[in-house]
């Protein structure tokens, strides 16, 4: 009786697209046995998972940019009013011709425009998570990654104008940063494999770490050789 209820309950399985045809004389032991293993070279989902990485590479490295950028933006020809004993005066190395603006903005200043990205990239967290599920994840991530682009390149004209509009435009950067999170969780729960995701996920999630270790030493060349402007724009 249960030699007949095993097999039954095979054919069902294979009826059901669940297991592969087995053919005549094929034991269901033999059957639940076999794998097909998704090959790993050339196959979209970690081709996805390597453009998601890049994805995060280039929004981090907006990111962090800025905090390199505002030592260089500061009016530093002002006197400072240091104790010689305890901060020695270095000599400069070599003089660069410089020409971006510098501005005489004051500490509390500095902080609104630092944190005005962070803003807007909460405000954004759980209502992408949302516009993922309903008009796509791979759309709103890649507007996602043109907006925070966008508004990069917009940096150096929104300083010339002012504080607040660079402020603004920080919030608006950090609004479009906020659903890549949220559309690349959307994305895997619909393309991933359930043994592969954690997988795909480390792959994807490592740009992000890769994009803030690069760009920072590689931000602080480009102002010394350049100027602060450049950052935004190569990176942008």
């Amino acid at each position: 009786m249960d030699q007949y209820g095993s097999e039954t309950d095979t054919e069902a399985e294979e009826h059901e697209g669940l297991l592969p045809d087995r053919g005549r004389g094929a034991k269901p032991s033999e059957v639940r046995n076999t794998r097909h293993n998704a090959p790993i070279c050339c196959s979209s989902r970690y081709g996805l998972a390597l453009m998601s990485c890049y994805g995060f590479f280039v929004v981090y490295a907006l990111r962090v940019n800025l905090s390199v950028a505002m030592v260089n933006m500061l009016n530093s020809t002002e006197e400072a009013n240091h104790t010689k004993s305890v901060c020695e005066t270095h000599q400069p190395g070599i003089k660069l011709n410089h020409t971006a603006s510098v501005y005489n903005w004051d500490s509390e200043t500095q902080g609104w425009i630092l944190g005005s990205f962070f803003y807007g990239y909460i405000f954004t967290q759980i209502p992408g998570g949302y516009l993922a599920s309903r008009y796509g994840a791979k759309w709103l991530l890649g507007l996602g990654i043109l907006c925070t682009t966008v508004f990069t390149l917009l940096t150096p004209v929104a300083a010339d104008m002012g504080a607040g509009y660079l402020i603004a435009v920080r919030i608006l950067e950090g609004i479009g940063e906020g659903v890549t999170y949220p559309s690349m969780y959307a994305m895997w729960a619909a393309w991933a494999p359930p043994l592969e995701r954690s997988k795909l996920v480390s792959i994807s999630v490592t740009g992000a770490q890769l994009g803030t270790v690069i760009a920072l030493p590689l931000s602080a060349e480009i102002c010394y050789y350049l100027d602060w402007t450049w950052i935004f724009y190569i990176f942008g």
